[in-house]
């Protein structure tokens, strides 16, 4: 690996520095209105995961580092420290696999931004609240798209690396750091961030949901860190006789300085349709595409040939004995048997009992395979190719060309390409009570999905200046 020269760019500012005037500089006016709404469904559509996924018994997880506090999160009986608040938010909103990625960078923005700055809002403004997110989010995917898929073919998940310097841009944002304050803070994540090794997703590790709100910690130490005058060094991003921290993510560099960024990579975010990893899904539509022609039943499988990428084969073998929640839904054997004994995908497969001897007799019938020509397409595609040997001799084929890295200002909000209809605004809602309603009445559900809106220009009055 080769050192970076601190100036590589022409810049003179230290990057750390950079981001920090970009994070307290950006205004709401910035924004365009597609993407001011959408940062309200983005907070929406979190809060919804968290809901659903207090009410998993795994959820237990989300609390083994708990500590006692005054933060309050959705789901949780008691109040939290806000740094184990934040694990906790963090954990439960990724238990489904439900929640938002950014497809150009291929990292998870919401499971460290959104709990960081949740956990440490107190009584601030809603506005406040979402101008804070997009900051986090347009630090967190720029430098995730800067490596992608460099880093994760090198070994490291992209979500805590990116996240926690992200989520620190939120909090100084949020808090209003001056700009030496939050350039500390800054430097102080990109020195001390949880590298998470994607080894552990591939082996479909059970402390695997924690890692996001383990930079979402690390966000708020950063801060304390800085704030008590605390820093890792001003060039801790770019190196100098040795390697720099954007050398060590593997990264390309920046494309754009910081101050001309106004929240593009917004519109490259997707929610999920379905729960399950994203490399599991497009097998799972492919699926959708055989279902449109007739049903099927799982008894009459001979042979199931699932043809897709690399990348999702690394995810894709069969659960372990105890068929962890994690196990399954990071599973293409797992997805794969569960939609077709079941003729359906959706949250219904995951609430069933863990082991079910008729998914788990599929099992053996399931064969993966590299496609180089899909191996090409990766990552601005997620393609999958189902073929299906029928007892008697019938076939059935089924082919799917997610649009993984296709962003749209006005939506849709899920990935193209795919059977099933892609997230419309109205969709995402119904997504957000469907989830809410695993935890909250529809009253208390409604009122969340206001809250999240209640910023006063997506609310149809005059809309204040917010700084």
């Amino acid at each position: 690996m080769t050192a970076r020269p601190p100036n590589v760019d022409g810049e003179s500012r230290p990057l750390a520095r950079r981001l920090a005037a970009f994070a307290l500089g950006l205004r709401r006016a910035d924004l365009s209105p597609a993407r001011r709404g959408k940062v309200a469904l983005i907070l929406a559509d979190f809060l919804g995961c968290v809901l659903a996924g207090s009410s998993l018994p795994e959820a237990e997880s989300a609390f083994v580092l708990a500590q006692p506090g005054e933060v309050r999160i959705p789901g949780a009986p008691a109040g939290l420290s806000p740094e184990s608040a934040a694990i906790a938010m963090s954990t439960l909103g990724s238990l489904l696999q439900w929640h938002d990625g950014y497809g150009s960078g291929g990292n998870h923005p919401c499971n460290t931004i959104i709990p960081a700055v949740w956990c440490m809002r107190e009584d601030r403004s809603m506005a406040s609240v979402h101008m804070a997110i997009a900051v986090g989010y347009e630090v967190a995917n720029r430098l995730a798209a800067s490596a992608h898929p460099a880093l994760t073919l090198a070994g490291l998940a992209p979500t805590s690396c990116t996240g926690a310097i992200g989520a620190t841009a939120a909090l100084g944002r949020l808090l209003e750091l001056d700009e030496d304050t939050l350039a500390r803070a800054i430097g102080n994540a990109a020195f001390s961030f949880p590298a998470a090794a994607l080894r552990g997703l591939t082996e479909h590790g059970s402390a695997v949901p924690l890692h996001g709100g383990l930079a979402a910690r690390c966000a708020i130490e950063s801060v304390k860190l800085a704030r008590a005058g605390l820093g890792a060094g001003a060039r801790v991003f770019e190196g100098g006789a040795d390697p720099g921290v954007l050398d060590v993510l593997r990264s390309r560099g920046l494309a754009q300085d910081p101050e001309t960024w106004r929240g593009e990579t917004l519109d490259g975010v997707y929610f999920k349709p379905i729960p399950a990893c994203r490399h599991a899904q497009p097998a799972i539509d492919a699926i959708q595409a055989i279902w449109s022609g007739g049903a099927l039943a799982a008894r009459d499988i001979e042979r199931v040939d699932v043809h897709t990428y690399p990348v999702a084969l690394r995810f894709g073998q069969a659960p372990g004995p105890s068929h962890e929640l994690y196990d399954r839904l990071m599973s293409v054997v797992w997805t794969v048997a569960s939609a077709l004994c079941h003729g359906r995908y959706d949250l219904s497969n995951v609430r069933r009992p863990a082991v079910e001897p008729e998914v788990t007799r599929l099992y053996p019938r399931i064969h993966l395979h590299v496609d180089e020509a899909y191996a090409a397409l990766y990552p601005r595609y997620l393609p999958a190719r189902v073929e299906i040997a029928l007892r008697g001799g019938g076939r059935r084929t089924g082919t799917c060309m997610m649009e993984y890295g296709t962003p749209s200002e006005h939506g849709p909000y899920s990935p193209g390409g795919t059977h099933v209809p892609p997230l419309d605004k109205a969709g995402v809602e119904h997504k957000f009570r469907e989830l809410a309603r695993a935890a909250l009445d529809d009253g208390q559900a409604d009122a969340l999905w206001r809250e999240a809106r209640a910023v006063e220009d997506l609310t149809g009055q005059a809309a204040a200046e917010v700084g």
